[in-house]
């Protein structure tokens, strides 16, 4: 969290920067709801942050985005992301942060619900391929991946969430082109293809 930390003092303070770090810990380090859509999953868009910063535009746009997009998270709710911007509005308001900086941070949190891009916006494809790199991961990380959701959702009736992930995954399968921008496209396109299909054969299967 250094980098936000750091981020945060920059526009507000210290103080400030402490009272954040405590609050989005109280949401990812939830690793008993929270399965997946934690502190683990933010470091690993992290790391590809870190990679890919060169071909950003607006870096600091896409951190602050990265650390707020899921910190609401209710499996069962449809609103999260747009819970979660404008968590991060409150919070980013009571900086030196520009407006226009807090409100591309609301747009891109938004973004990661269909993980769609409408505009020309780079940096916005670059952080929903952050968000979606696992589907492209080794085969045991995506099968871990997938048993996490399904934790996750573990108040779901098992018939109602395989028809359920198998209407999403299929979505993904649909798309031209999953990942959006080259290098994703060449490093993980294919992987997540086969992890896709692979789970929908699994969620096809007869139960235990």
């Amino acid at each position: 969290m250094e980098e936000l930390q750091s981020l945060i003092q920059s526009v507000s303070d210290a103080s400030y920067a402490e009272k954040l770090g405590a609050f989005l810990d109280k949401h990812y380090g939830d690793t008993q709801t929270r399965t997946y859509h934690n502190w683990e999953h933010i470091h690993q868009m992290m790391a590809l942050f870190r990679t890919h910063q060169p071909q950003l535009h607006d870096p600091e746009a896409v951190l602050l985005t990265i650390y707020f997009h899921d910190v609401i998270y209710q499996p069962l709710y449809t609103n999260n992301e747009l819970q979660s911007a404008e968590r991060a509005q409150e919070w980013l308001s009571k900086t030196d942060l520009p407006t226009e900086s807090i409100r591309k941070v609301y747009e891109y949190i938004l973004s990661t619900k269909t993980h769609a891009n409408h505009t020309e916006d780079q940096d916005l494809d670059y952080l929903l391929d952050f968000d979606l790199s696992i589907l492209g991961s080794e085969p045991d990380r995506y099968r871990l991946y997938a048993q996490q959701i399904r934790q996750e959702f573990h108040e779901v009736p098992e018939l109602m969430y395989r028809e359920g992930r198998k209407r999403i995954l299929g979505v993904f399968l649909a798309m031209p082109s999953i990942f959006k921008t080259e290098p994703f496209q060449h490093q993980y396109e294919q992987q997540a293809r086969m992890n896709i299909e692979w789970e929908i054969k699994a969620l096809d299967e007869p139960a235990n």
